[in-house]
């Protein structure tokens, strides 16, 4: 605890002097601050408050041309304990999922990465080197905009990171980026809390962001997002394969169809292939969520004491196997949302988890999420 703690610091104390140093450096973090009802059949109303996450960073623009990003992500280091398996009523033993223990709050490095403006082209072209973000999770971080409560559904079923090590060319699209950006990666294909690269193989990532109806006041916040993503699952590849054998390959589309900042509805659909050796048939799986919003602060007079609210629902369907039946598992989740000024959020909200295996329990769970950014 005592090492987590003055590591804390340490970065404190860096990230300060650098802001005094830098021309145009701002810090930023955010907290994660939950509240969690198991009411799943067995789990005896187990209710805890949690730290679900904490960012730390700083950004800095050196010119004109050249900025800089560092994040740090401080997160629970969870572990399975004794207390998934409770006494019921009944006197059986009963696994209950999401029950967890924690060891405390590890500190990993999340971004750090340089942004370079090519100057003939400035306004349509960046490089950016380091550890950076997987551009289409972070697409769909800033439509579904609610990762407090939980991860859009390609991040929750870790298909991909949602930073990485790499290169990345990014072309923005109009004058000055107001149709959206496309862009390409060459990545590690590893994660940024596991950054170990097994072989020598890259992925290969090409996305995309269109905002086509950016100057219509009613569908200004219309967008979609696509991308492809290539390469070989970050393993050892034994003498007699070849990365060919284990390949990874992601295509996924989504975005929001959105009137006035009143109603939207939105989609995240995604379709995995991946190797399973040279002597074994793919393995092809789906991750497909859906969701919405109604804004009432748009809908009420701006008197009412629910102009601060918004009413969201969100149903995912995951599949790891698509040639077998009842593996999977369908998420619903749905509540209201408050948000009384800039940079806080909180959520009240029914979360239910069902496996279609036969004779899988249901998770379900109320919830009370809070978002504070700085």
């Amino acid at each position: 605890m005592m090492r987590s703690f003055v590591t804390a610091v340490s970065i404190v104390v860096i990230l300060g002097l650098s802001a005094a140093f830098a021309a145009e450096t701002s810090l930023k973090g955010t907290i994660y601050a939950d509240w969690m009802l198991n009411m799943t059949d067995g789990a005896d109303n187990y209710h805890a408050f949690t730290i679900d996450r904490a960012y730390f960073g700083a950004e800095s623009k050196l010119s004109d041309y050249t900025s800089v990003r560092i994040t740090f992500d401080i997160r629970p280091e969870r572990f399975s304990t004794s207390p998934n398996r409770i006494i019921d009523s009944d006197g059986d033993t009963v696994n209950v999922p999401g029950l967890s223990a924690y060891s405390g709050y590890p500190i990993i490095l999340k971004y750090a990465y340089a942004d370079f403006k090519i100057k003939p082209i400035a306004k349509l072209l960046r490089v950016r080197l380091g550890l950076q973000p997987t551009m289409f999770l972070n697409y769909m971080d800033g439509i579904w905009s609610r990762r407090y409560i939980e991860k859009n559904t390609g991040d929750l079923n870790g298909w991909t990171s949602t930073a990485d090590l790499g290169a990345s060319a990014l072309f923005s699209l109009g004058p000055t980026g107001n149709f959206g950006e496309v862009g390409f990666s060459i990545l590690n294909g590893t994660k940024y809390s596991d950054f170990v690269d097994k072989n020598k193989d890259k992925d290969y990532n090409f996305f995309g962001k269109l905002t086509p109806f950016y100057n219509s006041g009613d569908f200004n916040q219309v967008a979609l997002v696509g991308q492809f993503y290539t390469g070989v699952q970050n393993r050892t590849i034994a003498l007699t394969e070849s990365g060919s054998d284990w390949r990874r390959q992601i295509m996924s589309v989504g975005g929001k169809l959105a009137y006035q900042k009143k109603v939207d509805f939105c989609a995240d659909l995604n379709f995995q292939t991946l190797g399973q050796g040279s002597t074994t048939n793919d393995l092809k799986q789906s991750a497909l969520s859906f969701f919405g919003n109604i804004y009432l602060n748009a809908l009420l007079p701006p008197s009412s004491l629910l102009k601060t609210l918004t009413l969201y629902g969100r149903y995912d369907q995951y599949d790891p196997n698509t040639d077998l039946d009842n593996d999977g598992y369908s998420l619903l989740i749905a509540g209201v949302e408050c948000a009384p000024i800039k940079g806080v959020k909180a959520s009240l909200a029914y979360r239910q988890k069902s496996p279609q295996a036969a004779g899988s329990i249901d998770e379900k769970n109320l919830m009370l999420n809070t978002e504070f950014k700085f």
